[in-house]
């Protein structure tokens, strides 16, 4: 019966054509690698952990750009698509009537006034005038309602808290508006803003807007959406909004794209530019990944050649041997990728919830994941075929020590010390130390970049951007007065010139550097059919002349003294123009300037010698103006008025608090002054950099993680996988503590390595980034050694092994001596 069975079975063999055999060997393949996976616990770790990291890592950063572009489209689906401006009512009706518009809301902002140093503006808007599949979002009360009657008004709450008042819907309130008139309402209702607004909005009923003091005579307002507009590309969108306008008899200065929108639209290349910059760092994530996770592996391969040996020697081919080693890393993947998939949506989700959409979420987790297998299949790539290379006999003689350089003389003697073997183990095994210290090299230079943008986005200096980048105090002309005057700034320099005695008083204040005077003549300007009412000329020494002909962006060849003889004159911020107007002049155009001489208004048509498409510089001399003139041109426009239209006030920082006190007092004692300080400017942009900071801290910490667990990982398997070794020297000798100094040495050399990498390859790649970035006129970024961030990632990247090495050795000395010698 036994043969019986025998043959039976060796014809169900035959007939199968060996299929049995050949499952059973890929059964195999799989079992090794699980229980691979199962013996190196401590391997595992480290590439779950990398996994984890860059997962989460590359999810949050897919998710925060990803919230971003949502929250905007979100924001952008109720809000209007342009603001039409200069309309009668019939107009705002007819543009409510029109077939192309699916929005229109009408609105009305009165002249802005200044109360205890706080900007606000009355505003009134309709009931839709039109909602035809579209909506926008208006002012919304979270106190109280929407005003209905005329005397009843909505402030915000923010604004309350400035002034100190606690005023709740029901009670009154009073405002002394530009025209001198003090008018009392009810407060039906308060809105949220934000602290440090430069504007309060005061918000009136639609009856108000048609009948009330402060904006009756103003100009109506649309704000307008349009029937398909958002499958339109932003040139299309542009012409079609300008050519609706145009249809309405409306000045091109008179329409104002909303820009949000308008991002949102195909076609815009700074959007392409950033979505370029977040794809190349997730490329840089994903590479470090590979490092960090080749290191592991071919780690842990170099440690178990002798098994793959042994698996050769019983038959297992070099291909089988390669999918097993890749096998053990996607059973890894499998673990780590849902882990880091889940902290990096938490993380998302906190980060820009408003911008949280579960479509984008599994899109992006998908991308994520399969970048990742991806990345663990390179990175196992070559560990992999390092494994199947090695022969059972190589096998039997492998010792780990990567040999002496050809043509390198041996020592035939050394001096035996802790340090000098752990010189000698560190030049060994060069391989793995270049490896460990070139990814974790590339982490800390990451880390240094991360670094120096925080340190070198000096708050400051975007403070000081304008006028007070001179000075630390700002004293001009009250804003109410200049509304209220009839020639504007030019009747208050002729009335109460900033004279040379205030500018002595000043001037004596203990603590005060210097003045920085700033002169210009207000006029109106009109040129190929465009114009304002309002700008300001700035004149321009003979002196100033070359650095102005030299500055970067300027166009055109002048003189100073052809300039006065042919009515020259330079135009500034030409580009801004070309976004606001449509147009922008060019070198010989024709520019008109109206002005007041101080008995009547001049005119006088000029001819452009000169444009300027950037901002000047210091050396060029800063101007905030749009048109520059030669001074001894605008002396003889203006007839010896006396120019200055503001003071700088530079200090000695240390005594700013009296300096402050002594020009208040000033100030208040000349009421058509105001000032306005660098502390208050700092407020306001402070709370823009805390987000960005936290998110360039927060990327810094992840990418630690990545160098740290390739150090750790290092460390660990070096001293485990030498335990026999450290026997052999302590049984000859070695006590506790040389050996203890050995291998501490060895991650200090490791660790100095690295440090070395961060320090030449980060502060060069930090640099090159400010550079960049000051191309881009992002001028308040200064180079700024990150001191404390470097100090503390070299303190900590050296604590680390001292930590991990006195752990080690605590760990295996635990066993006898003659135990550890006998394992093999």
């Amino acid at each position: 019966m036994s043969r019986k069975r025998d043959r039976k079975a060796a014809k169900a063999v035959k007939r199968s054509g060996g299929r049995a055999a050949a499952n059973n060997n890929a059964g195999f393949v799989r079992s090794l690698a699980v229980r691979s996976v199962k013996s190196s616990r401590l391997r595992n770790v480290f590439v779950i952990l990398t996994i984890v990291l860059s997962v989460s890592l590359l999810s949050v950063m897919a998710l925060f750009y990803s919230g971003i572009e949502t929250a905007t489209k979100r924001q952008v689906a109720v809000m209007q698509h342009i603001i039409y401006s200069g309309l009668t009512e019939d107009q705002l009706g007819e543009m409510a009537q029109d077939d192309r518009t699916s929005y229109v809301i009408g609105l009305k902002s009165g002249q802005s006034v200044q109360i205890d140093g706080n900007m606000v503006q009355p505003s009134a808007y309709t009931a839709p005038l039109k909602e035809d599949g579209a909506q926008i979002t208006t002012i919304e009360p979270s106190v109280g309602e929407i005003p209905d009657e005329l005397d009843e008004v909505m402030l915000s709450d923010a604004y309350l808290n400035r002034i100190g008042s606690t005023a709740k819907p029901g009670d009154t309130v009073s405002f002394t508006w530009l025209d001198g008139t003090t008018e009392t309402y009810v407060l039906s209702g308060l809105y949220h803003t934000e602290e440090h607004m430069s504007v309060y909005g005061v918000y009136f009923s639609e009856e108000y807007a048609r009948e009330g003091s402060q904006l009756k005579d103003v100009p109506w307002q649309a704000a307008v959406c349009f029937h398909g507009a958002d499958e339109l590309t932003q040139s299309e969108f542009q012409e079609m909004a300008y050519s609706f306008g145009d249809e309405y008899g409306l000045a091109r200065e008179n329409m104002n794209i909303n820009n949000y929108f308008l991002d949102v639209l195909p076609g815009n290349s700074l959007k392409m530019q950033q979505t370029f910059v977040i794809i190349g760092v997730g490329i840089a994530l994903l590479f470090i990944g590979v490092l960090v996770i080749y290191s592991v592996f071919y780690l842990s391969v170099v440690g178990r050649i002798r098994q793959f040996g042994q698996l050769r020697t019983i038959g297992m081919t070099k291909r089988q041997i390669r999918k097993m080693v890749r096998m053990e890393g996607l059973i890894l993947s499998a673990a780590g990728i849902p882990i880091g998939l889940v902290i990096g949506g938490a993380v998302g989700y906190a980060l820009r919830p408003d911008g949280w959409s579960w479509i984008n979420t599994a899109v992006i987790a998908a991308a994520v994941a399969a970048a990742n297998v991806v990345m663990v299949l390179i990175s196992v790539q070559k560990p992999a075929k390092t494994a199947s290379s090695i022969s059972p006999v190589e096998a039997a003689k492998y010792s780990g020590y990567d040999g002496e350089k050809a043509g390198k003389t041996k020592k035939l003697a050394r001096k035996i010390t802790p340090g000098n073997l752990a010189f000698m183990s560190h030049s060994r095994n060069r391989k793995r130390s270049a490896l460990t210290m070139l990814s974790m090299g590339i982490g800390g230079i990451l880390f240094m970049l991360a670094a120096v943008y925080v340190t070198s986005a000096n708050l400051e200096d975007y403070a000081r951007q304008g006028e007070l980048g001179y000075g630390e105090f700002l004293i001009n002309y009250s804003y109410n007065l200049q509304q209220t005057a009839e020639h504007g700034q030019t009747d208050l320099q002729i009335a109460h010139p900033l004279g040379d005695d205030l500018l002595q008083q000043i001037q004596d204040i203990d603590g005060v550097k210097k003045l920085h005077v700033i002169e210009s003549l207000e006029t109106g300007w009109e040129s190929e059919g465009f114009g304002d009412d309002y700008t300001n000329v700035q004149p321009f020494s003979r002196e100033r002349t070359e650095p102005l002909l030299n500055a970067d962006g300027m166009e055109g060849e002048f003189d100073y003294d052809d300039m006065v003889a042919q009515d020259g004159i330079i135009c500034l911020s030409s580009a801004y123009w070309e976004e606001v107007y449509g147009w922008a002049p060019e070198l010989g155009d024709k520019i008109t300037l109206r002005w007041y001489d101080g008995e009547a208004m001049q005119e006088r048509t000029f001819t452009v010698m000169g444009t300027m498409s950037k901002v000047l510089d210091q050396e060029a001399g800063d101007t905030y103006a749009d048109f520059l003139l030669p001074e001894d041109t605008l002396k003889e426009m203006t007839e010896g008025i006396n120019l200055r239209e503001a003071v700088v006030v530079e200090t000695d920082m240390e005594k700013m608090e009296q300096i402050d006190a002594a020009l208040s007092g000033i100030v208040k004692q000349e009421p058509y002054l105001s000032c306005h300080t660098l502390e208050e400017q700092m407020l306001q942009v402070q709370s823009q950099f805390t987000l960005l900071f936290s998110i360039m801290v927060g990327l810094s910490a992840f990418i630690i993680g990545f160098a740290l667990i390739n150090l750790v990982n290092t460390l660990i398997t070096n001293i485990l996988t030498r335990d026999h070794e450290f026997a052999m020297l302590q049984s000859v000798g070695m006590t506790r503590k040389q050996l203890t100094n050995m291998l501490r040495t060895e991650g200090i050399l490791m660790a100095a390595g690295n440090i070395a990498i961060t320090l030449i390859g980060g502060t060069a790649a930090g640099y090159a980034m400010i550079l960049i970035l000051r191309h881009f006129e992002a001028d308040y970024m200064n180079f700024v050694f990150p001191v404390w961030f470097f100090l503390g990632y070299a303190v900590f990247i050296v604590l680390v092994p001292v930590l991990i090495t006195e752990c080690m050795v605590r760990r295996f000395q635990k066993r006898t001596l003659v135990e550890r010698l006998r394992e093999q």
